[in-house]
């Protein structure tokens, strides 16, 4: 059986086709305005998928065209995955888990059933969330900061004469002029709170936290880690695909 599993975040919609092995083919990725090139990915696959799973951090008509796209071209409905309280070997700390984003959970699932637990998992897009878990798969708890480009954003609309920030280019500790500045700022500021909230979460909790990075901004984050980190881009499709 071939499953078409969709993580739709904030800005962008990423899938992988994935068997009874995990995911089996490299992820793809488009932004929310670009529906119609997403559509034509789909259409180009090697085969039409069997099963679609579909986690989504929004409730917008995007998540419905999707739906009904799939149940035109491949007669599929997408199964929408949900946080559950206790599920893929993972128990949430949350009281209410409806509340903790269903792909922070699914990352925890695929951290679990890849053998890499205990750790503190961060999925670095539009918001950073940073999450441990045990190695009895008990979820701790955790934490959400805003993402890169949420921060820029926020220091673009009350200081607007500021440059923004090239996440492209090498970000000095000690920057000598005002773009370099803003990109320490967020490069080597973000990789500084990651590293300082995962030291207090292992000194919090006892454990020793490796850390696990995922998300689209993982990328940028990592080199400016002085700890080591393994980044897992595909994370949380991951987790969608090992479950049964």
């Amino acid at each position: 059986m071939t499953a078409l599993v969709i993580d739709i975040g904030n800005t962008r919609v990423k899938w992988a086709l994935a068997d009874r092995n995990g995911l089996s083919q490299p992820s793809g990725a488009v932004g929310h305005e670009d529906v119609e090139r997403l559509f034509a990915a789909w259409q180009s696959l090697p085969e039409a998928p069997d099963q679609l799973r579909l986690v989504s951090v929004i409730d917008r008509p995007l998540v419905s065209q999707i739906e009904d796209w799939a149940a035109q071209q491949w007669g599929v409905k997408p199964e929408r995955v949900r946080t559950p309280a206790e599920g893929g070997g993972i128990r949430i700390a949350y009281p209410e888990p409806g509340q903790l984003g269903t792909d922070r959970w699914l990352a925890m699932v695929a951290a679990r059933a890849r053998g890499l637990l205990p750790a503190c998992i961060i999925d670095c897009g539009s918001a950073i969330t940073l999450d441990v878990v045990d190695e009895a798969g008990l979820h701790r708890g955790g934490m959400i900061l805003p993402g890169l480009a949420a921060q820029q954003a926020g220091l673009s609309q009350i200081a607007p004469a500021l440059p923004e920030a090239d996440l492209n280019q090498p970000a000095p500790l000690l920057a000598r002029n005002t773009a370099d500045a803003v990109a320490a700022g967020l490069l080597q500021g973000t990789a500084a709170a990651i590293e300082g909230l995962c030291a207090r979460f292992a000194a919090e909790t006892g454990l020793d936290l490796p850390m696990l990075l995922t998300g689209g901004d993982a990328a940028y984050i990592e080199p400016y880690l002085q700890r080591r980190a393994t980044v897992l881009p595909d994370l949380v499709l991951a987790g969608l695909a090992s479950l049964d």
